[in-house]
């Protein structure tokens, strides 16, 4: 298998993890790379901490060892919208308001995630409390998209579509409200 494990599907990605033909913390570290080469160019990335992804990698990577298989997508990296609430990390929802909001609880969907073994290594850039169906955010910016960089990827899930697009991450949350 080659080191660029961005062309994988989410599913193939979980698959070669469970069969061990990749290490979670190669699959990671090759998602951090792409995250620094474009997600400033994308402007999809709101907040990211590389050293606790890896960690949380190396304790998949440990989990697999020990057989120990918390489920489906374990180690499998993921970024989610700005809007998903996680227990000590800022959930600012594109906005100046909760710019630095750190919530006490984690929101189900992601506990569900967690269970089923995935990595949450960052939050995504959105429209300002998720209220716009063009993907614009006059604070943060607004997400390019990866295949045509002057064009937007619309929505107010901009920034998770934009990092799914670009291979940033095997997949991510986002939201409708009212259309978008």
């Amino acid at each position: 298998m080659n080191d660029d494990f961005s062309t994988l599907s989410l599913i193939e990605v979980a698959a070669a993890i469970s069969e061990r033909r990749v290490s979670c913390v190669e699959v990671t570290k090759n998602c951090l790379r792409r995250i620094e080469t474009y997600g400033k160019r994308l402007n999809c990335i709101a907040g990211i901490d590389p050293e606790a992804a890896l960690n949380a990698a190396k304790n998949a990577d440990k989990d697999i060892a020990s057989g120990r298989v918390r489920g489906p997508l374990h180690g499998v990296p993921l970024a989610h919208k700005d809007l998903f609430y996680r227990a000590g990390r800022i959930s600012a929802c594109g906005s100046v308001i909760l710019g630095d909001f750190i919530p006490s609880q984690t929101a189900t969907v992601l506990t569900r995630l967690d269970q089923a073994g995935a990595l949450d290594i960052a939050r995504l850039n959105m429209v300002e409390f998720a209220l716009g169906p063009t993907g614009h955010n006059e604070i943060t910016g607004t997400p390019h998209n990866p295949w045509k960089e002057e064009y937007i990827t619309g929505g107010s899930s901009s920034g998770p579509a934009s990092a799914v697009a670009a291979g940033l991450v095997y997949g991510s949350l986002g939201s409708d409200s009212g259309g978008s």
